[in-house]
């Protein structure tokens, strides 16, 4: 049964470019055959629900052992154990159960700020919110080089992020805290593609996290803020623990 809802607010800020990819009908001359994901109403960069909690869960699984075992049982896909926690934040679907358990953790698709917005528009070099990397590769036998481009949100970009949890009654207390964890680990990790060659390094920023019970639901009542406007992740998680 229902007990609660928190929602985690913030932005997600581009520490380095960010690339998640998208498809393109056509090629523009001197565009890119490497681009963004687009909105397709404002046709400006926004980051997917899909890919953030996708990243999320795929951190987890590698980073508890009940997940992981569970992933190396299911020939490296998700995670089916319903005990681990990968399953019980993220659920799992009837197509890689045979039984659908419902999911904990909504993430919602992530569009840039009024601040970013502004400051594609004050830059040459940025056209209707990315910029191109110019990179090589090389035939190591021949040394022949192949050049490329690939389309990206440039560095110093931030998105306004909302991640709900869901906490049903008999539930383990720490779910909130195994969350941000896992938003930790992102930031010591990556977003999107070209990880390893230094793409889509990010950080959560000033984050504010809220607690909505049943009765902000069915009365006036309104919601307990439980974290304000903090800084970092570990901001928030030492407020969120009285520290």
């Amino acid at each position: 049964m229902f007990k609660e809802n928190y929602i985690i607010n913030g932005e997600i800020e581009c520490k380095t470019g960010l690339h998640i990819g998208g498809s393109s009908d056509s090629i523009d001359i001197g565009g890119s055959d490497n681009v963004v994901i687009r909105d397709s109403i404002s046709g400006l960069p926004f980051i997917p629900g899909s890919s953030l909690k996708g990243k999320l869960r795929s951190l987890l699984e590698l980073y508890d052992k009940q997940s992981a075992d569970s992933v190396i049982k299911n020939k490296g896909k998700v995670a089916t154990d319903p005990d681990c926690l990968s399953s019980k934040l993220f659920g799992i679907s009837a197509s890689e159960s045979g039984e659908k358990y419902p999911t904990r953790t909504i993430v919602r698709d992530s569009y840039p700020t009024e601040e970013t917005l502004e400051l594609w528009e004050s830059s040459e070099e940025i056209f209707k919110g990315t910029e191109l990397k110019y990179e090589n590769t090389l035939n190591r036998i021949t040394s022949e080089a192949n050049p490329r481009n690939i389309e990206r949100v440039p560095k110093g970009s931030k998105f306004n992020f909302e991640i709900i949890l869901t906490v049903y009654e008999h539930d383990d207390e720490s779910y909130l805290d195994n969350l941000l964890e896992t938003m930790k680990l992102v930031e010591d990790n990556y977003l999107g593609g070209s990880g390893s060659r230094g793409f889509g390094q990010i950080n959560f920023t000033n984050i504010t996290i809220a607690k909505r019970s049943k009765d902000y639901y069915t009365t006036d009542n309104k919601e307990d803020i439980m974290v304000e406007s903090s800084k970092t992740l570990n901001e928030a998680i030492d407020k969120l623990n009285g520290n």
